[in-house]
C-alpha cells in the first residue's frame, strides 16, 4: 500500500495554479499560525515524516506529466535519514533542468526536504518544514479534498503516537552532540487506512530502507559511502 492511493490523479487534471519561477517562495514560505502551533506538538521525526508524505502527494499530482525519475527515487530514499547506518544522498536538482510548473514545484519540494535533513543536525524546529510542504502541496494539488482528508487523518495519528507529550521530550545536555529528534516513524504511519502499531516503527522503517537499497536506489547510502 502507498501513502497516496494509486491512480488517484489519473487522468491528471490540467495545471491551473500559478508558478512564478522568479518568486517561488511566495507559494509556500509562510507559517499559518493554527497549523504551525499544532505541528509544534509533534516530534521532529514526525514532522520530517509528514513533510515526506506531503511531498509524495506533490509527486503523485505530477506523475502524469513526465516527472523525472530522480524525484521518485529521492522521496523513497529520504526515509534513510531516519535509520542509523543509512543516509539519503544530498541531491540538488540542476536549476536549468528543473523549471516550469511540474519540475519547478517538485524541485522545491525536494529542496524543502533537503533543508529539513540539514536542519535535523542543527536542531531547528522541523514543524516549519512540514508547514512549508503542506503550503506547497495545497498550492499545486487538484482536487484538494483527498489530500485534505489524508493530511487531517495523518496528523491526528501522529499526534496520538508521535507527539512530544506521548513520547516525552528529553532535555539535551549542555555538551551533547545530538539533539532529541523523537522515536522512529515509518511510511506506514502515514497510511491512515492501514492499522499501525508504533511498537513496530523501527523494523518497518528498516524494512523500507533495506528494500530501497536492495532495489538499487542510488540515493540510499551506507555509512562508508556517506563519508
Amino acid at each position: 500500500m502507498a501513502i497516496v492511493p494509486p491512480a488517484l490523479f489519473s487522468p491528471p487534471l490540467p495545471l491551473r495554479f500559478e508558478w512564478d519561477e522568479a518568486n517561488q517562495l511566495q507559494h509556500f514560505y509562510f507559517l499559518p499560525e493554527p497549523l504551525h502551533d499544532r505541528l509544534l506538538a509533534l516530534t521532529h521525526t514526525a514532522n520530517f515524516a509528514l513533510a515526506i508524505g506531503a511531498a509524495e502527494w506533490i509527486a503523485a499530482r505530477f506523475q502524469g506529466f513526465g516527472l523525472p525519475t530522480e524525484a521518485r527515487a529521492f522521496l523513497d530514499a529520504a526515509w534513510a535519514d531516519l535509520v542509523p547506518g543509512w543516509h539519503c544522498l544530498r541531491y540538488y536538482p540542476p536549476d536549468d533542468d528543473w523549471r516550469g510548473p511540474v519540475n519547478g514545484p517538485m524541485a522545491m519540494a525536494m529542496a524543502i526536504l533537503l533543508e529539513a535533513m540539514q536542519g535535523r543536525e542543527d536542531n531547528p524546529e522541523l514543524a516549519d518544514r512540514a508547514v512549508w510542504m503542506d503550503n506547497l502541496a495545497r498550492h499545486v494539488i487538484e482536487p484538494l479534498q483527498p489530500y485534505d482528508q489524508w493530511f487531517e487523518a495523518t496528523v491526528s495519528r501522529l499526534l496520538a503516537h508521535h507527539s512530544w507529550a506521548v513520547e516525552g521530550r528529553p532535555v539535551p545536555g549542555l555538551f551533547d552532540d545530538d539533539f532529541p529528534q523523537g522515536g522512529p516513524v515509518p511510511p506506514e504511519a502515514l497510511m491512515p487506512d492501514l492499522p499501525y502499531d508504533p511498537g513496530q516503527a523501527q523494523p518497518l522503517l528498516e524494512r523500507h530502507v533495506n528494500r530501497q537499497r536492495r532495489d538499487g536506489n542510488p540515493f540510499v547510502l551506507d555509512d562508508q559511502e556517506w563519508q
